[in-house]
């Protein structure tokens, strides 16, 4: 797989590209976002890997130069900083995650080789209302889709395509925590963030226990979710690679 890196610190930008090399990555680097733009418009990637705070044309305005052209490309970014409203405007554009400088080699390598497998976020909810949330990631750029019933979802968990669930704790065929449970079970790497309303205090600290990233409380905007999924991407990775 071809990954574009891009940073303007010249030594990490060799030593992260060394690393990801053994890894088996085919690695191009450029120290700017304009030289990055000019090699993604001329050769093939798979995956830009991108710091955010760089001289000229910083990390989030190269993703929206390359969205522009391509809207399901996947973008990572990468920061040292607590560039608060970078990382939000380019979350809630749909960038794939944003990972913390600085990092284990390996935690990138499981966030690279996730993205690269175009995975899929999966709503949970035993009504057809659940599609709202999909289409709030749908205009967000992020790939989801709906689940109904405890049968279909973990099909979907087994399928492999799956590194996000967002589970309404308010199912009404199933139930909610005994299905985080059970999708738990069959692939601890997903991460789960339950959806609740009102009333639901006890269902919600029992989710908690069970692991789930983050609960949102209804009603829920397409920002709050999209940036809880990017969030809960760069939370399952780390975990994932410290098992």
């Amino acid at each position: 797989m071809r990954i574009l890196l891009v940073d303007d610190e010249k030594s990490l930008l060799l030593t992260l590209a060394a690393n990801l090399e053994l890894d088996g990555f085919d690695v191009t680097t450029a120290e700017s976002g304009q030289h990055a733009l000019d090699l993604f418009e001329t050769s093939h990637f798979d995956l830009v890997l991108s710091d955010i705070r760089m001289p000229g044309m910083n990390g989030v305005e190269l993703f929206r130069a390359i969205r522009a052209k391509r809207p399901d490309f996947p973008v990572i970014l990468m920061t040292a900083f607590a560039l608060e409203g970078m990382v939000k405007d380019a979350i809630a554009e749909g960038v794939f995650t944003v990972l913390p400088k600085p990092f284990d080699v390996s935690h990138v390598v499981s966030a690279l080789t996730t993205a690269l497998k175009a995975p899929v976020v999966l709503v949970v909810d035993g009504e057809t209302d659940a599609a709202s949330a999909v289409e709030l990631l749908h205009g967000a750029g992020v790939r989801a889709m709906h689940g109904t019933g405890a049968d279909q979802v973990l099909a979907e968990v087994r399928g492999g395509r799956v590194d996000v669930c967002v589970v309404d704790l308010e199912l009404s065929a199933t139930s909610a925590p005994d299905l985080i449970d059970r999708i738990k079970k069959e692939d601890p790497t997903i991460a789960q963030i339950a959806i609740a309303g009102h009333d639901v205090a006890a269902v919600m600290r029992r989710a908690a226990a069970s692991g789930v990233f983050l609960c949102l409380q209804k009603p829920v905007t397409a920002e709050s979710l999209v940036e809880a999924v990017a969030k809960a991407r760069a939370r399952s990775r780390a975990t994932a690679t410290a098992r």
